[in-house]
């Protein structure tokens, strides 16, 4: 890949990283589902569910909402500390990734939850999967409090990792438009994002109006119309003119407290994130930028990540549940060491099912099963 940077400071190419191969020890087969009834979903696909505080990643079948594999990280040399944060899959669902906050690694899975690769990365946060270049974007923890202005680009044909300067601090909302051939970056800390193009290298700052909003997520419509973000402080969604170069504000949306990660339908018509503070999941329609539904739930739980089915009929939302609001099904010394992921119909905006996972569920993803 050549990068050419329209900004002072230059790319940091890390070679160090060694494609790194192994046979994953069985992974056991554990969890428990509670509430609702087991309703279809597209065949063969599954969601992929970071255990922060456990250590580990659960593995849900789609359409069962059975957790069929859960994924210890301290298999592969790393400790309790590791904090698994965010997955990502790629579209044919035959690899998958895991950031490590504490391990300070992103780990490269096959279908089979083999691990196959690692490359080393200070802090790694979210992730994103560009489906054009086939290369993983990855960003900084939000618990890191002075990490390098700098998101990394993986290779995962051999994990070799290049790290890209944003010239902020704080690198953490990603996500990366495919058609365009952009990478969205935002800081934390500064109402600013950066424009990445990956055919030219060039870099575009872009300033967003208004208090500190501390940009959590972004996530981009279907069409590429539109980039949307969570505001953390300011308690609303941004909307941006992914259309145009200077990527303008066109919509706010007040949501409630604490936004967190934002998923489109696979129409457009709707964005699906959780209110973190709230414990809600929220619906804004896009036709006019508003808030059509809030969900509540007892397994809706200081809701963080979320994701949709292919065919968009179900939602999936991971809950960190750490004041042990939400009580298990299986009985357990503290409430917090069970998260909970719940199924929603996005039909009825009903849970159909609430599924029990490891501590802290953070960041998730869906794909085929490959």
């Amino acid at each position: 890949m050549n990068w050419r940077w329209t900004a002072a400071a230059g790319l940091i190419l890390l070679c160090s990283a060694i494609t790194w191969t192994a046979c994953a020890p069985d992974a056991s087969d554990d969890g428990e589902t509670s509430g609702g009834t087991e309703t279809a979903a597209p065949a063969a696909e599954r969601v992929y569910v970071a255990n922060q505080a456990g250590a580990s990643v659960s593995v849900i079948d789609a359409g069962s909402g059975e957790v069929v594999a859960t994924i210890d990280v301290m298999q592969y040399g790393f400790d309790a500390n590791s904090r698994p944060h965010h997955t990502a899959v790629d579209p044919d669902g035959a690899h998958w990734y895991v950031s490590l906050i504490g391990g300070g690694h992103v780990l490269r899975f096959d279908a089979d939850n083999n691990l196959v690769g690692r490359a080393p990365f200070e802090t790694p946060g979210l992730l994103a999967v560009d489906p054009s270049s086939e290369m993983l974007y990855v960003g900084r923890s939000m618990m890191a409090v002075n990490p390098p202005q700098r998101i990394g680009v993986i290779d995962p044909a051999d994990m070799g990792i290049e790290e890209l300067d944003v010239f902020f601090p704080r690198p953490h909302a990603l996500t990366v438009d495919p058609e365009t051939e952009r990478v969205f970056a935002a800081s934390l800390v500064e109402n600013r994002f950066a424009v990445l193009s990956e055919a030219s290298g060039d870099l575009d700052l872009v300033s967003v109006d208004g208090p500190p909003h501390t940009l959590v997520q972004f996530a981009l419509s279907p069409d590429g119309r539109h980039l949307v973000a969570t505001a953390q402080l300011t308690g609303k969604l941004l909307v941006f003119d992914a259309a145009d170069p200077a990527a303008g504000l066109v919509a706010e949306v007040d949501v409630g407290t604490q936004p967190w990660h934002p998923v489109f339908s696979p129409s457009g018509d709707r964005v699906y994130f959780g209110a973190k503070d709230d414990d809600a999941v929220i619906v804004v329609e896009t036709g006019g930028w508003t808030v059509v539904e809030r969900i509540t739930a007892p397994g809706i739980v200081e809701p963080h990540g979320s994701a949709v089915t292919a065919d968009g009929r179900y939602l999936f939302v991971s809950n960190r549940n750490l004041k042990g609001t939400y009580t298990p099904a299986r009985e357990v010394e503290n409430n917090a060491d069970v998260g909970t992921v719940v199924k929603i119909d996005t039909e009825t905006y009903e849970v159909v099912q609430t599924i029990e996972v490891g501590a802290y569920p953070a960041g998730i993803s869906i794909g085929p099963a490959g």
